[in-house]
């Protein structure tokens, strides 16, 4: 069909090309589905054993001539042979599908020359298309087709139509190839046609007017009309039909045309089997998109034209959406007797023209206006299309507000101050100024707030309504500064535990400043008030802080500390035995750091001396002392303060010389203070002497043969630090004797 049509086509018919298409494209896509039908009259399907006899009712063609029926796989299984029917009955091509009746009952409608037989549809629906699954045996048959419908109507269709036959038909073949069999009741049975691809079916297909294929389709009636000289043949076999159902669904969307019109729609959705569509509105211009847009109020028709060219209508209407919006506006809303505002509107949905306002009948979309007293102004507004709308806006009228009243203000130095009107009124806005007439305000608010003031000075404040109306002076705000009390002049104290203290204030002014004293530097409670504060039996440190406070309130700006301290003892002094001789022993110490001098016992604290050396002195010496004889000796450092004396040293002890006594002392301070500087052997029965030193990591930093030469202290011109040393002494003594002694010597700085 398309070729012949293309062979016609002109450059003009390009838009009926592209509906042609869209035809071809439907019919592609669109598919048949099985319609279940009533009236078949013969069983031509053998569907398994015992034989094709028993399981159909007649033969298909000639009995003398061919006496064939089709069989299903089953029975192909059960023959051994080649083909066969799908054993379920579907029959499927390029999307379409059919579905065969039960082969165990009747499934074929025979209608032979000169008869007409009906098949009616199990279910009535309405369709598009239809397409019979059909055949004719001995030679191609013709047929007329018409179709009933369950309002008792009738159409034909189909007038002298060519029915191919079963073997070798070149068009609308919808199956080939699955084989028929000689309907005898005995084997074996042979497979005839299936390597001819034979038998074939071929569908017949209808397409429904546009009146039918909204009715019930209810029967289908075939005519064989056949002629020619093969009497009584040829043969119809009609085996099944599928359809395409006719559906069409048409939803609207409706929006109405409001006050900013013309802009109502109509939107129409339309889906259904026989699409795409198109559309042709009653507006003017005329529209032909499934959506009419730009309407007015009113009615409107839409012709809805499918692709077989059926048509159906869609009526709808377009209300008014009254949507209209007005603002009306005075500027400024607020005006001081006597004067005026300029009265105005805000357009708001819609376009609306003509305006009017009461009172006062004024028209136009603005009027300035003067009213004596508070009045409310209406405006209605409307426009061509029938929308209107209304609004009001009242306009105050004020009186000029009386002058503030402001309190002086008296801060301190250095604080912040905050200027405020009494009793101001919340209609009211104030404003600040630094002079009393003229120039620009330098704060608005009910208060005038200053930070860390030093100086007095005036301010002024007038008071503005909401309408603009000031008052007639500015009321006068003096700010006046107080002093800040100077910071508290203290002395830190340091008393022995247990004694009492009291603290003063030293930069004392009776007249206007007073002072107070916390535990904390700030915050808490003050635990005393006045210019001194006491406390008895001092046990611990403490600090106090003091802050003075004016007449006025000023505060100083910081609270002062003092600190309250215990005396401490003094460090206890380090004891060595420096000499050792037959008759005496030397004893010594370092220096106390705060010491004021040394105190010295040899009855075990029973009483104390001044050292030999004098109050301060760092050494003491003992004399006229047997050999052999041994000395306790404890020391003390004395300080200013009875309580700074220190724990006693030691005991220390040191035993005087034997005649033949060797010694070497445990300790020495080389800090040339030219008092036990040097470290040596001691002895008065000595011959020779081998006396070495080592470090901590056994290296000999001095040796001397010389029993009158000591070690300094130092190595290799080096002083060491402080530490134990070891030694090693070899002595011989006069009378030939040898002593071997190993000891460690304190190196203190």
């Amino acid at each position: 069909m398309f070729n012949r049509k293309h062979h016609l086509l002109t450059a003009r018919y390009y838009f009926l090309l592209s509906i042609v298409l869209l035809v071809q494209a439907f019919q592609v896509t669109a598919q048949f589905t099985p319609i279940p039908l009533n009236g078949f009259s013969q069983d031509v399907i053998a569907e398994a054993g015992p034989n094709p006899v028993a399981t159909t009712t007649m033969e298909i063609d000639g009995l003398a001539s061919s006496n064939k029926v089709m069989y299903s796989a089953a029975f192909a299984g059960f023959a051994s042979i080649a083909g066969g029917l799908p054993d379920n009955g579907t029959i499927t091509n390029a999307g379409d599908s059919y579905q065969l009746a039960s082969y165990t009952g009747n499934n074929a409608l025979f209608v032979k020359r000169n008869q007409t037989f009906e098949l009616t549809v199990a279910t009535p629906g309405p369709y598009v298309k239809i397409r019979l699954l059909a055949f004719s045996a001995e030679q191609a048959s013709t047929i007329n087709v018409g179709l009933g419908f369950s309002d008792g109507s009738f159409s034909p269709y189909l007038t002298n139509y060519v029915l191919a036959d079963w073997f070798n038909g070149s068009t609308n073949i919808v199956s080939q190839g699955f084989g028929r069999v000689t309907r005898t009741s005995t084997g074996p049975f042979v497979a005839d046609g299936v390597t001819s691809n034979n038998p074939r079916f071929y569908f017949v297909e209808i397409v429904l007017n546009c009146v039918d294929r909204a009715k019930q389709l209810e029967k289908i009636r075939i005519s064989n009309v056949s002629t020619g000289t093969n009497a009584p043949f040829p043969n119809t076999v009609i085996m099944g039909a599928s359809g395409i159902a006719f559906s069409q669904t048409i939803t609207p969307t409706i929006i109405a045309s409001d006050c900013n019109g013309p802009n109502g729609s109509i939107a129409l959705n339309v889906t259904g089997s026989t699409g795409p569509y198109n559309f042709s509105w009653n507006t003017s211009p005329l529209q032909s998109s499934s959506t009419a847009s730009n309407l007015t109020p009113g009615n409107y028709t839409c012709t809805i034209t499918d692709l077989a060219g059926c048509t159906s209508s869609f009526n709808g209407t377009i209300v008014l959406n009254n949507n209209a919006t007005i603002t009306a506006t005075a500027s400024p809303a607020l005006i001081c007797a006597g004067g005026s505002t300029q009265l105005g509107i805000n357009a708001g949905a819609g376009v609306l023209t003509d305006f009017t306002w009461m009172p006062g009948n004024l028209t136009g979309s603005s009027q300035t206006v003067s009213p004596a007293a508070t009045t409310t102004y209406i405006v209605s507004a409307t426009n061509a299309l029938g929308c209107s709308a209304a609004s009001q806006v009242t306009v105050q009228v004020q009186n000029k507000p009386a002058t503030p009243v402001v309190n002086p203000v008296s801060v301190c130095s250095g604080s912040n101050a905050v200027l405020a009107v009494s009793a101001p009124s919340p209609a009211l806005t104030y404003s600040w100024f630094s002079a009393a007439t003229g120039g620009t305000a330098i704060q608005t608010g009910n208060s005038y707030s200053l930070s860390a003031v030093t100086a007095p000075a005036t301010y002024y404040v007038e008071a503005a309504s909401t309408a603009g109306c000031i008052s007639d002076t500015r009321a006068i705000a003096t700010l006046t500064i107080n002093a800040i009390p100077a910071d508290a002049q203290l002395s830190n104290v340091s008393v022995c535990p247990g004694s009492d203290v009291t603290l003063q204030v030293q930069n004392v002014n009776t007249a206007t400043v007073t002072y107070r004293w916390y535990p904390t530097q700030t915050g808490g409670t003050p635990v005393a008030t006045g210019y001194s504060f006491s406390f008895v039996g001092v046990s611990a440190p403490s600090t106090w802080y003091v802050e003075g406070f004016s007449t006025a309130g000023c505060i100083s700006a910081v609270r002062t500390p003092i600190q309250v301290t215990l005396i401490p003892r003094l460090a206890i002094p380090v004891v060595t035995v420096t000499a050792i001789s037959f008759s005496s022993l030397t004893f010594s110490w370092a220096a106390i750091t705060g010491a004021t001098g040394y105190q010295v016992s040899t009855n075990g604290g029973s009483t104390f001396s001044t050292p030999s050396t004098g109050a301060t002195g760092l050494s003491h010496t003992i004399d006229g002392l047997p050999g052999n004889t041994t000395v306790t000796l404890l020391v003390r450092a004395i300080g200013a303060k009875i309580c700074e004396t220190s724990l006693p040293a030691g005991p220390v002890s040191g035993t005087t010389l034997s005649t033949r006594e060797i010694f070497v002392p445990n300790a020495f301070t080389p800090n040339n203070d030219g008092k036990n500087d040097i470290v040596k052997v001691f002895g008065n029965y000595i011959s020779t002497i081998d006396f070495r030193i080592f470090n901590q990591w056994g290296q000999l930093i001095f040796q001397t043969t010389d029993s009158a030469q000591g070690w300094d202290g130092k190595h290799k011109g080096k002083l060491q630090p402080v530490g134990v040393y070891a030694y090693v002494l070899k002595v011989v003594r006069r009378d030939g004797t040898t002593v071997n002694k190993k000891g460690s010597i304190n190196l203190i700085h």
